[in-house]
């Protein structure tokens, strides 16, 4: 069988996804965008993990170590809000909103996926953990002129708050690429167990 690409994330409920995607559409109207290629709005998600290629074999293992890591953190919300650019704003490769609020719940849970991963044989995470949500990528052959409009235009987007996730589980994605982009399917969700205050 083929090998599964394979990432580990929280996914968006469809209140912010319109959110999201009234945000690209803002951006959009700036001459600049045209250099960036924008994920779909149903796509966004946050990821705690991306694994890459994974043998099919190994998917029920992946899934019990991370429905395991889910039974020790009880739900948590996260305030999506504010926007930037990895690696910065100056030399923009990707173009994204921000999390707030419970974020240090959020590190500790990709933390111990990571960990929790790295029995499993997968390679540990070397960044450190930015909860972030992808709303589209500065495309390769992009000139330094563009690249430095797309950092002033982030820079200037006035993105307040945008809704709450309320984060209750979390889902083992499968990434298929096709030359429209990529298809998410979810393998599996976890439930976040731990009751609140345990």
């Amino acid at each position: 069988m083929q090998p599964i690409r394979t990432f580990i994330a929280i996914e968006l409920n469809a209140a912010l996804q319109r959110a999201l995607a009234e945000i690209q559409t803002r951006l959009q109207r700036d001459p600049s965008a045209r250099a960036i290629r924008w994920v779909v709005p149903e796509n966004i998600h946050i990821t705690l993990k991306f694994l890459g290629d994974v043998e099919a074999s190994h998917i029920p293992a992946l899934e019990r170590a991370v429905r395991r890591v889910c039974q020790d953190f009880a739900p948590f919300t996260l305030t999506i809000a504010g926007a930037g650019a990895f690696p910065n704003t100056r030399k923009p490769n990707v173009i994204w909103v921000g999390a707030r609020g419970q974020v240090d719940i959020a590190a500790r849970l990709a933390e111990q996926i990571d960990a929790a991963c790295a029995t499993l044989g997968f390679a540990r995470e070397v960044r450190a953990f930015t909860p972030h949500l992808t709303l589209g990528r500065v495309k390769r052959d992009a000139s330094p002129t563009e690249r430095q409009r797309i950092g002033a235009l982030i820079e200037t987007a006035q993105i307040g708050d945008l809704g709450e996730l309320r984060v209750e589980r979390i889902a083992v994605m499968k990434s298929d690429l096709t030359p429209e982009g990529s298809v998410y399917t979810r393998l599996a969700e976890c439930a976040l167990m731990m009751k609140d205050g345990g």
